[in-house]
């Protein structure tokens, strides 16, 4: 009897152990390490520019898997980062291009709200709430295939943020293939 119980225990300690190791990522989005050597590349690209930055990673199920805040940087940029990252995953272009598809090309600026009103950001076409017409989230392809999208917000401008997503991506372009 001692026996059995002795290999019960074993057995159940092995099933735990099992049970105990982390599941591999999926192959269609970046590994949580990955994602996170592409935010720590963006936010010292930025901040060697001056711009204290949110960067954050959005897989193709609109899963928000990565939002690393520099110091310094607003609470804001975390939604604003994420509105990015949503408008390139469901238009399926960076959000520099999806912002130009709807109307707001570079340079061209959102009506200003009025004395002591907030700013508001104007609406997308298809009334979905959570995209934004702003530059600085790109999509990021390994392998030909679509994985998701890393956004920046912080920056003096969306082409700022964008700049810093893509020296981030050039530091783990290795990965990416």
């Amino acid at each position: 009897m001692k026996r059995l119980l002795t290999l019960a225990s074993l057995a159940a300690f092995v099933s735990f152990q099992v049970d105990a190791q982390p599941p591999a990522p999926p192959a269609d989005e970046l590994p949580l390490a990955i994602a996170t050597q592409w935010a720590q590349a963006t936010i010292a690209a930025c901040k060697a520019r001056g711009y204290n930055v949110t960067a954050e990673y959005m897989n193709t199920d609109l899963d928000l898997k990565l939002v690393m805040r520099a110091d310094g940087a607003r609470a804001g940029t975390v939604e604003i980062a994420r509105r990015k990252a949503y408008s390139a995953v469901k238009s399926g272009m960076d959000s520099g291009q999806y912002a130009a598809s709807v109307g707001f090309p570079p340079g061209k600026p959102f009506p200003r709200p009025a004395a002591g009103q907030p700013m508001v950001f104007p609406a997308a076409p298809n009334g979905d709430k959570n995209m934004i017409p702003l530059a600085g989230a790109v999509l990021v392809k390994v392998g030909g295939k679509t994985v998701g999208a890393v956004a920046v917000s912080g920056a003096p401008g969306g082409d700022k943020d964008e700049a810093c997503a893509r020296a981030g991506l050039t530091g783990i372009a290795g990965e990416l293939k």
